[in-house]
């Protein structure tokens, strides 16, 4: 199995499936990704920073992942490829040819899902080992987070009622979305559809590929629940008055 040269969505993606706190490090911040949904797309994925904010990062510019509070870099995470299911050969690495040193400093492309396809997450065993002490801290980190989701999910709610006892007068049939407006994604087709929310943050997508609003989820579906923060492009949602 080919060793990787950088994170990409599907690593990522895998490890927040799996249950465990995740964080990227990326242009100097860590940044928590919440959701596989916040890495759906192969090329810019969303983590909330200290601030709960959801800031967007490219899977080229990680450093490395904070998996359960411990460091797992890309040359870790290839070990612990390679302890699970070995090279696959069982030979000697053959010398670079000449023509694959003249490329050697080429920028690497980033891997495909195709090239993913049989990339699994390693045992944690075998990437990290987590102490007594340190599985009590996260456990008190992850109630505080806990503590802190309820304390959002309340204040959300506060600001659904709010807005609603508001008059509107003006006609949103071509609505700007903005911070605290309450919406429900339209969007058939996607997974979260029919969840409700408060906006948090609209954000302009790299490249000019349109915005994208972030809204913490007010009520609860088969793939969505009170708290969760999700991130969705403007066509997807409806304004609620």
């Amino acid at each position: 199995m080919a060793e990787l040269n950088l994170f990409n969505n599907v690593i990522i993606g895998q490890f927040v499936m799996s249950g465990v706190p995740i964080k990227v490090y990326a242009n100097g911040r860590f940044l928590m990704v919440t959701d596989p949904d916040d890495v759906e797309s192969p090329f810019m994925g969303f983590g909330m920073d200290e601030d709960g904010d959801m800031i967007q990062f490219r899977y080229s510019d990680v450093d490395f992942l904070s998996v359960n509070g411990n460091k797992v870099d890309i040359e870790t995470y290839n070990k612990g490829m390679a302890a699970k299911f070995g090279t696959g050969d069982g030979e000697k690495k053959e010398e670079p040819k000449e023509d694959e040193e003249e490329g050697k400093d080429k920028p690497k492309e980033q891997p495909s899902a195709e090239d993913m396809k049989d990339h699994y997450i390693p045992s944690l065993g075998s990437l990290v080992e987590i102490s007594k002490d340190e599985a009590e801290a996260e456990k008190l980190a992850i109630d505080a987070m806990k503590k802190a989701g309820e304390a959002k999910i309340k204040a959300a709610k506060e600001k659904e009622s709010e807005l609603k006892k508001k008059p509107i007068e003006e006609d949103h049939g071509g609505y700007t979305f903005g911070t605290g407006d309450i919406i429900r994604n339209k969007n058939t087709s996607c997974k979260h559809h029919g969840s409700t929310g408060v906006i948090k943050k609209v954000m302009d997508l790299a490249n000019g590929m349109g915005k994208v609003a972030v809204y913490t989820v007010t009520n609860s579906g088969p793939t969505y629940k009170p708290g969760q923060v999700l991130t969705k492009t403007l066509d997807q949602l409806e304004y609620l008055k």
